[in-house]
């Protein structure tokens, strides 16, 4: 009797675990740790948004029930200076892969399903984080959780434009002064 008991007990904690971890999030904006929130868009009006104002784009692929997902969410989107960088600086895109699934998104003059869309850029697993310039055009996608020490500095990486000055991230991540070496030297 005491096994069949145990079992039981272990079943619902499995249960509740399970449950927990399924709970939804609010995907509209995530509170920063000094009052700055991402406002997410979804990818039509952002990419439209981003390509009006010439602004760099940053694509959250996620879902509900990657736990790296919401790892991410309360480690590095949440945290104030990421925030506020992507609110200054970037459009912020989401795409739910599994409830926007239904969805058209247009890119390039043409019309993907999210299916589609995640296979063109590479995503392979969740969280993948893709990256475009002003222009609409992909630069990286990044799989998996990025901690804000690597994400942040990422993202001022990107904004410089250091890749299409071939600075590679690893020399820009020793000295975030890397890009502007090369800048005012002149030298490719």
């Amino acid at each position: 009797m005491k096994k069949k008991n145990l079992m039981y007990i272990l079943v619902l904690v499995s249960a509740l675990l399970f449950i927990g971890s399924c709970s939804k999030t609010d995907d509209t904006a995530l509170s920063g740790d000094r009052g700055e929130s991402v406002a997410w868009m979804n990818f039509n009006e952002g990419y439209k948004k981003a390509l009006a104002e010439k602004k760099p784009m940053v694509i959250d692929f996620y879902a509900d029930w990657c736990k790296w997902c919401k790892v991410m969410d309360t480690e590095t989107f949440s945290d104030g200076e990421v925030a506020k960088k992507l609110k200054n600086d970037y459009v912020a895109i989401r795409i739910h892969t599994d409830t926007q699934a239904h969805e058209r998104l247009k890119f390039n003059n043409h019309e993907f399903s999210v299916q589609e869309f995640s296979s063109m850029m590479g995503v392979q697993g969740l969280p993948t984080v893709v990256f475009m310039d002003r222009t609409g055009k992909p630069i990286t996608q990044i799989p998996g959780f990025l901690k804000k020490d690597v994400f942040l500095p990422l993202l001022n990486y990107i904004t410089e434009e250091c890749y299409n000055r071939n600075v590679p991230f690893e020399s820009y991540m020793k000295d975030d002064k890397a890009c502007q070496k090369i800048k005012s030297s002149g030298t490719p």
